[in-house]
């Protein structure tokens, strides 16, 4: 990949990790969460902060793509109002998706290619499907900071937390964008697998994803 093609794959990563790590932009996400859509106004009410300031909040949550914005469609005469609401997951399609996704496939086949298996039965083309998507979902969490260890033979991904003391406060914000972006990525290629959950481990601050394959 091009050092330009690089670069605007970090920028996803690091832009959502430095998004998620701000108690006010938190706390917009999860009001937007408990209700969508809502207007500037009265999130701003909501969690007491000056309408300019929840505005610049909300511009990067969209930035990022974790908050869409969308015109209200009037039928009467006045200003239409701006809404927002929580995302359903990350655009695929974006030139920022795209870079990651080909960068971290490109990765992942040419590891498993200087260090085959000791044991090669032969990959099926749903195989190789496998693997991509679990190149680039791995990809993605350690740009995200989650330092992903992967079991590739049960099909599930230990994680630790990179949000600290607001995980305490923001536990279930938090983890529902985890696991709406983790499917997001997960669908950037088309594969067998399918996210089943993220449940807490064992040890403080952190957890495992599951995943399936489908027949």
């Amino acid at each position: 990949m091009r050092s330009g093609e690089e670069h605007v794959a970090q920028r996803e990563t690091t832009g959502i990790r430095r998004t998620l790590v701000s108690s006010p932009r938190l706390r917009l996400l999860e009001r937007l969460q408990q209700e969508s859509p809502q207007t500037a106004p009265r999130l701003a009410q909501a969690v007491d902060l000056h309408h300019n300031t929840v505005r610049e909040h909300l511009d990067r949550l969209v930035d990022d793509g974790l908050v869409t914005r969308t015109t209200e469609h009037r039928t009467v005469r006045g200003r239409p109002q701006v809404l927002y609401s929580a995302s359903r997951g990350l655009d695929g399609a974006s030139e920022r998706a795209r870079a990651q996704t080909g960068r971290a496939i490109a990765l992942g086949r040419a590891y498993r290619q200087a260090f085959p298996p000791s044991l090669d039965r032969g990959a099926t083309d749903a195989d190789d499907a496998a693997d991509a998507q679990l190149d680039v979902l791995e990809d993605y969490l350690d740009r995200c900071g989650f330092e992903p260890c992967v079991d590739r033979a049960a099909l599930e991904i230990r994680l630790t937390c990179p949000f600290g003391a607001l995980r305490s406060e923001f536990a279930d914000s938090l983890c529902t964008v985890d696991r709406t972006v983790v499917c997001s990525v997960v669908a950037r290629v088309e594969g067998p697998l399918d996210v089943t959950g993220i449940t807490p481990a064992a040890d403080a601050g952190t957890c495992v994803l599951r995943m399936v394959r489908r027949d």
